[in-house]
């Protein structure tokens, strides 16, 4: 018995010898022999940024020996090297990138443009802010909105080569302002930092606007576009446009209490009369739009030098009315008993209905109106601009 467990001892010894001997010979023999299989899967450049990511003690295995994540790094590496011939052949085609186009919100037509028009947000939200901003894409061209009392020529970045002024030229200390302002654009032109610019003007109500003749790229100035409100007799729409007036801005002497107030009546209104003043187009037929209620608008030419019967036949409001307005025009205030009299035969359901399709006209309005907006500069100056 104790010779059997002996020899068992003796084999259990032998059979441990021969195990360690072939392990050496494989450590080192074995290793040797699949160094040229190994190296041509292991020795790449880049796995090496790989391995240094994953630890110094992974590192030490070597080159040569098998690495559990070589796919990944494999489609890592070639992911990398498509991403950057993208970006290589976007940055040499031609020399192009995606245009810009900053808008200097020097008016308050400003904001309606950018937040009705745009629907883009301004950051800080607070009103009294001293600098608001905000960004938008549209199709490949890249928008900004700058406004507030911090902006004035000369202490602002100014680097961006296509620029959309909006201006008040409604009375003289504006139009003073408004020069000012296209001098320091002329200034930058010279400079060779602006190449483009477009105006977009709270006009005069009676339509005096001769003093941004000079301006006109069409009088040797360099303004290339110019968007403007009310009827003038100006409007082409080749390189001056028609722009609504839009709603107004609230005042800081009025109180959060009073714009509910008003909101509410708008909201709760199936009609809202619109009478006319210094002009016929006014900020309450757009109020009116925005919370679905009928304007009736009064459709009376005012005196002044807006409107022209021989261009413009639907003078005046014919930036409304050749988009088909869903409002009620009356020409003499005689008129409102009979129609509110006719409101008396108009069923609920009728109501909502009318209140949603002049909802819908509104937004589509404003969307033909951005499209045009930017159809218009992209054709005039984006699409050969130099970067």
């Amino acid at each position: 018995m104790r010779l059997t467990r002996k020899r068992f001892c003796s084999f259990l010894i032998a059979l441990y010898c021969l195990f360690s001997l072939y392990a050496a010979y494989l450590v080192f023999f074995g290793r040797r022999s699949r160094v040229p299989t190994a190296t041509s899967r292991g020795l790449r450049k880049g796995a090496a940024p790989a391995r240094e990511r994953r630890g110094r003690e992974q590192s030490t295995l070597g080159s040569e020996e098998w690495n559990p994540w070589e796919e990944d790094e494999k489609n890592e590496q070639q992911h990398r090297v498509k991403t950057n011939l993208q970006i290589l052949n976007k940055s040499t085609k031609g020399g192009k990138t995606d245009p810009h186009v900053q808008i200097w919100g020097k008016a308050a037509i400003g904001l309606y443009l950018w937040e009705h028009i745009f629907e883009g947000l301004l950051d800080p939200t607070d009103v009294t802010a001293q600098w608001r901003e905000g960004k938008s894409i549209v199709g490949n061209t890249h928008y900004s909105f700058i406004t507030g009392p911090s902006i004035v020529p000369g202490y602002f970045p100014t680097d961006v080569s296509n620029v959309v002024l909006v201006l008040n030229g409604r009375e003289k200390a504006k139009i003073s302002h408004a020069t000012q302002w296209l001098f320091f654009a002329k200034t930058l032109k010279k400079t060779q930092k602006l190449q483009h610019l477009a105006v977009v003007l709270l006009g005069n109500e009676h339509c005096d606007n001769d003093w941004i003749l000079q301006f006109l790229k069409r009088n040797g100035g360099l303004v290339e576009l110019l968007f403007i409100t009310y009827d003038s007799p100006w409007i082409n729409n080749v390189d001056i446009f028609q722009w609504p007036l839009g709603v107004a801005t609230w005042q800081p002497r009025e109180t959060n209490e009073s714009l509910k107030n008003y909101q509410d009546a708008l909201l709760h209104s199936d009609l809202t009369l619109c009478p006319v003043g210094v002009n016929t187009e006014c900020y309450r037929i757009y109020e009116a739009c925005s919370y679905g209620s009928i304007p009736v608008v009064e459709d009376v030419m005012t005196a002044g030098r807006c409107g022209n019967s021989s261009v413009h036949h639907n003078a005046p409001l014919q930036l409304l009315k050749s988009r088909g307005a869903p409002f009620i025009f009356i020409k003499n205030w005689k008129e409102l008993p009979a129609i509110l009299e006719k409101e008396k035969t108009i069923v609920l359901k009728e109501k909502v209905q009318r209140r949603k399709e002049l909802l819908q006209w509104y937004q589509q309005f404003k969307t033909e109106l951005k499209t045009e907006f930017t159809d218009a500069l992209e054709s005039s100056f984006l699409m050969n601009n130099k970067r």
